[in-house]
């Protein structure tokens, strides 16, 4: 799809508000959430079931423009893209968060891993700048989630550059387990690219300091391969409800 294609399309927008990033390397930062509807995954863990219905009656129906008007009414700058998932291929939404930085926005796009990240291609119908505002936060997928047989890797991986992130969600000891030896068989990548890799856990499912516990043994081994591997709370569940939406 291309600019001119993209700007006659209506995205399923489920909600757009302003709040606290609640995780990665943006956690505590202001940020405004573009929440998009529609999701090809069904996580064990999901805490966002309510953006699965790109059809339900909830969700605005806007094109680029209108999200854009929306956005700089509300003073929006850095933005957090997400769903729902973003970049699920053949649906106009996956062109979102391009026109988006297009427009002047800071972005980040929060993808669950299962679907391709931007091909040089793909940029160069929306913009022709070298230095373009747009990273990922992008998931690997662990057992726990039920969902890891859909993980893109290499595809992936060697797309992220300098201030891109992946996630690994984990709910469990086999989760930790799944994530070290990604991390082990694609170190390089992320080492030479400079990609944050982040241990977030299931809420209520794993205890937080087994994953510190790993992470302090295993230091030596990341710092000795170049790795930035950090704990990723999910900080606004501990601030609000876990279940409250717009936040």
């Amino acid at each position: 799809m291309n600019l001119e294609q993209f700007i006659k399309c209506k995205i399923p927008v489920v909600e757009i508000f302003t709040s606290i990033s609640g995780e990665g390397i943006s956690a505590g930062e202001v940020l405004t959430f573009v929440r998009v509807a529609g999701c090809n995954l069904r996580c064990s863990y999901c805490d966002t079931t309510y953006s699965y219905d790109e059809s339900a009656n909830e969700n605005e129906f806007l094109t680029g423009e209108e999200i854009v008007k929306r956005l700089v009414e509300i003073g929006a700058v850095k933005l957090l893209c997400t769903g729902g998932e973003p970049l699920e291929t053949k649906k106009a939404k996956r062109y979102l968060p391009l026109y988006l930085a297009r427009e002047g926005f800071d972005v980040r796009i929060e993808t669950n891993g299962s679907c391709p990240v931007y091909s040089k291609e793909e940029i160069a119908t929306f913009t022709d700048k070298e230095v373009f505002p747009l990273h990922y936060v992008l998931d690997v997928k662990c057992p726990g989630s039920l969902m890891h047989e859909y993980n893109i890797f290499e595809e992936n991986f060697s797309k992220l550059r300098l201030g891109d992130e992946i996630k690994f969600v984990v709910a469990c000891q086999e989760d930790i387990d799944y994530a070290l030896a990604v991390i082990d068989k694609y170190k390089f990548i992320f080492s030479t690219n400079e990609v944050i890799i982040n241990f977030s856990p299931v809420f209520k499912s794993i205890e937080t300091s087994d994953i510190v516990t790993m992470l302090v043994e295993k230091n030596s081994y990341f710092m000795t391969e170049g790795l930035s591997v950090r704990l990723s709370l999910q900080i606004h569940k501990v601030i609000w409800p876990p279940e409250m939406r717009g936040v």
